[in-house]
C-alpha cells in the first residue's frame, strides 16, 4: 500500500497540489498537530502519562 501510495502520488490528478502542501510531513513535522489521547481513564484503566503529555 505504501508503494502504491508513493507511485500514484506521480500521476496527475491522483491527489491535489493542496493535499501534498498540507501533509504532516512536509514541513518537516512528524505530526499536523498535537495528538493526545482522550479520555484519561477508561473502563477503569488510566492512559500512561506520557500519551497524555503535551510534549513529544
Amino acid at each position: 500500500m505504501v508503494f502504491i501510495d508513493a507511485v500514484s502520488r506521480y500521476v496527475d490528478g491522483v491527489i491535489s497540489s493542496e493535499s501534498i502542501i498540507d501533509e504532516s510531513f512536509s514541513n518537516g513535522n512528524l505530526l499536523e498537530y498535537p495528538q493526545y489521547t482522550r479520555p484519561e481513564e477508561f473502563h477503569g484503566m488510566k492512559v500512561p502519562e506520557v500519551l497524555l503529555s503535551r510534549t513529544s
